[in-house]
């Protein structure tokens, strides 16, 4: 462990929620503006630039500005992500030198493979309910939208073997959560992003097309992806890139 740390938390979910309260429970110091997914290390450029002696750890920022020598990037995205790395939280413990509890694990497990990862890791009904609540009140889920899921997934659209489904909220954790073991592939659209879960061969493919977005989960098998909508976005883009494969 170094002697020093300071941590700057991206974007909120079950893990980073975790990941702070490890922090706190540790009397490690850290920044936490309580980001949304997709943060950047500029969010913390003020912050950064007086960390003083101590090494930054970044926790999932994308880094968009010159960081000194000494940063930490910890992440399990794009290029990071895949089943065999490990997840945010897993690096923090073995950065900090600390175990996690069945709990942690779980989030990691969750955070890594979603409903599949915590079946894996041996979790109970009540515990993957638990969780994936915890996640999505991370996240900032509103009631109002989980009620707004319900009604969106009504009229699902089936393009090929994708399910689509135009969402009115921000998260699409309500959705996806509620359609999880019905379909094989899932498309999320809101008002300001798209975002896909299923098979790797569509989030890689999506990926390398879209390069401007998101992506993780257990690759190469499956995992998801995601991206803000462009100015002029057509969503016959993306289906068309699924329907190509």
């Amino acid at each position: 462990m170094i002697d020093q740390l300071i941590f700057f938390l991206g974007g909120r979910d079950a893990e980073m929620c975790e990941i702070r309260k490890i922090l706190e429970d540790n009397q490690i110091p850290f920044n936490d503006k309580k980001l949304s997914w997709g943060a950047k290390a500029s969010a913390y450029a003020e912050e950064l630039e007086n960390s003083g002696n101590a090494a930054p750890a970044l926790v999932e920022l994308e880094v968009d500005i010159p960081l000194p020598e000494n940063r930490i990037i910890i992440d399990h995205h794009s290029e990071n992500s895949g089943k065999d790395v490990q997840t945010s939280i897993e690096q923090a413990a073995e950065l900090l030198g600390i175990k996690l509890t069945r709990r942690q694990k779980l989030i990691a497990a969750n955070d890594r493979g979603w409903i599949d990862g915590l079946k894996q890791a041996g979790a109970a009904e009540e515990e993957i309910a638990e969780i994936r609540l915890y996640d999505r009140q991370c996240q900032g889920v509103t009631e109002e939208e989980e009620q707004a899921a319900e009604k969106a997934i009504r009229n699902i659209e089936m393009t090929g073997n994708v399910a689509v489904v135009h969402f009115p909220g921000k998260h699409t954790s309500p959705v996806m959560d509620r359609l999880y073991g019905k379909y094989a592939n899932i498309l999320v659209i809101t008002p300001e992003t798209v975002n896909f879960s299923g098979e790797g061969k569509y989030v890689q493919k999506l990926a390398a097309q879209f390069p401007n977005g998101w992506y993780g989960g257990e690759l190469p098998e499956k995992g998801f992806w995601g991206m803000e909508k462009q100015k002029n976005f057509r969503i016959e883009k993306i289906l068309n890139t699924l329907e190509g494969i």
